[in-house]
């Protein structure tokens, strides 16, 4: 809290738990601090960050916790999609936040990403992106461009088709 402090910030919107601990036990310690900094009014929302179902379900199946996470980044992309991932969260009531969402696409998938684009004035990125939210997912993406920052932002004004999203889906299978 004291770099709160020197920073004269007094609450934060979220704050992620990264890389779980490395039991049921230390997790459900770790949540406990969280859930602690919430009652205190520190912060709004609680999330957590590469957490994997049973990990999620050391916070959730703990009677003495009081608060689920609203957030779950993970590296969820066109590279990295394992079947269920979605759907694991969604049942928990947990969004999926991709963080690094075009790390390993544009290079490999550039050229199918490029030609979808095409369609509809879009950058390969901002398939890639738009397959995201498309998936049920949303993304955090950094960038010192403010070009790229806009760009990133320009991806709801377009859909893709569904034989668009399966073609997409299936890339990182093909390779």
């Amino acid at each position: 809290m004291a770099a709160m402090s020197a920073g004269n910030i007094d609450r934060l919107d979220m704050i992620m738990l990264d890389y779980p601990g490395p039991d049921v036990e230390s997790i459900r310690g770790q949540w406990r601090a969280f859930e602690q900094m919430r009652a205190e009014g520190t912060v709004c929302d609680l999330a957590v960050s590469n957490f994997d179902s049973k990990q999620l379900d050391a916070i959730l199946s703990d009677g003495e916790s009081t608060v689920r996470p609203t957030v779950n980044q993970l590296p969820f992309s066109l590279a990295y999609h394992p079947p269920g991932i979605l759907e694991y969260n969604a049942e928990r009531g947990v969004h999926v936040q991709s963080w690094s969402p075009l790390s390993r696409i544009l290079g490999k998938y550039g050229n199918e990403l490029g030609k979808i684009g095409k369609r509809y004035e879009k950058s390969a990125a901002q398939v890639g992106l738009r397959w995201i939210i498309q998936s049920g997912a949303s993304f955090s993406t950094q960038t010192k461009s403010k070009k790229h920052f806009q760009e990133d932002l320009d991806v709801f004004n377009f859909e893709l088709s569904i034989e668009e999203m399966k073609q997409l889906s299936q890339l990182s299978q093909l390779s």
